[in-house]
């Protein structure tokens, strides 16, 4: 392997360990408003696919095992990314459902 993708193997190595943090820390934070977690999340999920991609491009890179990893940990990243979004959505709805039912209760003690 050359210097030049040993450094771009250590980058997107870098950054899938900051992927998989970034999601620990939203889901850890769900109650949270999580913009800047999100907005870092897909910084670094941009900037993996720059990395994967510029490594594709590159016919002398030769490392099967290596790239079958990295789509392995794609899989995982996206599965992690539908069970977030599905928490945050029902945490959502949850929370409209309570607010209904502050507002019935609020509506009720006016007509008193």
């Amino acid at each position: 392997m050359t210097k030049k993708h040993q450094l771009l193997v250590d980058a997107l190595d870098r950054v899938t360990a900051l992927c998989f943090d970034y999601f620990s820390q939203i889901r850890e934070n769900a109650l949270i408003e999580n913009d800047d977690l999100v907005s870092n999340l897909l910084s670094s999920i941009d900037e993996r696919q720059k990395s994967l991609d510029a490594l594709i491009a590159d016919s002398s890179f030769v490392e099967r095992a290596y790239l079958e990893q990295q789509l392995e940990l794609t899989y995982s990243l996206k599965v992690k990314a539908k069970m977030v979004m599905a928490e945050l959505q029902l945490q959502l709805q949850s929370g409209k459902q309570s607010q209904r039912q502050v507002n019935v209760y609020i509506s009720i003690d006016a007509n008193r």
